[in-house]
């Protein structure tokens, strides 16, 4: 049969593969339209809820330190009275005294018996270079207060003086009396800040402590604070939210759910629409599968005709006659016009017909089950049915026609 009138060897390979694994493709498309129809569900329709923690805190309190100091001594630069503030130097001799005020506030929601308590002492110590070991420390009070009923917003302050002058005659006096300076040092405005109440409808106690550093120097002394400083208790809250999912889990939800949809509608049309091999189809696709395995056993002769005159065996399967021919020493050729496999050995000729796909089961078409469907004269003819050629006069399917011009 022409190679052109033969259905294609991808398609009935195709055809039996949906066939045979119908079964598993059903199943994966409808494992794939449940899952995606529940990410569907559970993405767009109920997500669910969790469990969020997060810290918050019931008041905000802040802290700070406002200096000053009042010019006291006359001069050629301030007139006498002027009040320095908010510097990092102010001059020992004109304004020794610098005023300190530690400003307390909070705020909160929802706060009731509320109360702020401000402590402050001046600490002189001598630390070695690192601030790890102190040599030693001599503490003044400076400021102690408290104030009730303080509302959220409001300002309280704690003020205390300091004197520079007297700092460094006191930091002198001990230096002088233990008779050794091993460190450096500091002069120190330290502040505790406590703040009572009841917040959001808790019992809520908060405290913080910040400091203020005075270097008294030659003629001057320096002043350095660490500004605002806000903080508050925290605790953790654990609240229920919706679930909420990314772009890639909305996206494939959907995806999922067609291409599993689309998947059955495909197997449905295959179901119906695409018939499964027949046995003459099957028989080829065995025969193609052959014919790659044992290629480099096969060679395209085209045998002379005094050898179909032989007695002729049919071979089942193209490997059946290979392997026989394995057996017996001996090759395979293909007619290169027929395409029949011949195995010889002796006085005897094996023969191995193709299969034709498109040929109909034996005795469907009212013809003879026996019929030679490859090609092979019928018995009017006088022809072999196993390939052996015809008479002189007659073309041969197996063999070229006895013709004096033939260069055989």
């Amino acid at each position: 049969m022409s190679s052109s009138t033969q259905p294609s060897e991808t398609r009935l390979r195709l055809r039996a593969l949906l066939h045979a694994q119908f079964t598993l493709i059903v199943v994966v498309c409808v494992l794939a339209t449940a899952a995606g129809a529940g990410l569907v569900y559970t993405t767009h329709v109920e997500p669910g809820t969790t469990t969020e923690t997060r810290t918050v805190s019931p008041l905000t309190v802040e802290t700070e330190y406002v200096h000053s100091a009042e010019v006291t001594e006359p001069n050629s630069v301030f007139a006498t009275g002027t009040v320095l503030d908010g510097r990092s130097t102010y001059f020992t001799r004109i304004a020794p005294e610098l005023d300190v005020d530690i400003e307390t506030r909070y705020t909160a929601t929802a706060a009731s018996d509320v109360t702020v308590d401000i402590a402050s002492e001046l600490v002189i110590r001598n630390v070695g270079e690192d601030g790890e070991v102190v040599y030693w420390r001599n503490r003044e009070p400076l400021a102690d207060r408290r104030f009730s009923d303080v509302g959220s917003g409001d300002t309280v302050a704690a003020s205390a003086v300091l004197n520079a002058s007297a700092i460094d005659a006191t930091a002198a006096s001990i230096e002088e009396e233990l008779g050794a300076s091993p460190g450096t040092t500091e002069v120190l405005v330290v502040s505790a800040v406590a703040v009572n109440g009841t917040f959001d409808g808790e019992s809520t106690t908060y405290t913080r402590t910040i400091e203020m550093t005075v270097e008294p120097g030659d003629g001057t002394y320096a002043v350095s604070e660490p500004g605002l400083q806000s903080g508050g208790p925290e605790r953790t809250e654990r609240s229920t939210v919706q679930r909420s999912y990314g772009p890639l889990r909305s996206i494939s939800g959907p995806a999922v759910l067609s291409l599993g949809i689309v998947g059955i509608g495909v197997l449905l049309y295959v179901r119906i629409w695409v018939q499964p091999l027949t046995p003459e189809e099957e028989a080829y696709l065995s025969y193609r599968d052959d014919r790659s395995e044992f290629a480099e056993w096969i060679t395209r002769i085209r045998l002379p005709d005094p050898v179909f005159e032989r007695p002729q065996a049919a071979a089942s399967s193209l490997k059946d006659l290979v392997d026989f021919a394995i057996d017996n020493d001996t090759g395979v050729v293909e007619d290169p016009e027929t395409g029949v496999f011949h195995a010889v050995t002796g006085d005897l000729l094996y023969t191995y017909r193709p299969p034709d796909p498109t040929s109909a089961p034996a005795g469907e078409d009212g013809g003879d089950p026996g019929a030679d469907e490859a090609g092979g004269a019928n018995e009017a003819g006088g022809a072999n049915e196993a390939g052996s050629p015809p008479d002189a006069n007659q073309s041969n399917d197996s063999g070229p026609a006895a013709d004096d011009d033939d260069p055989e």
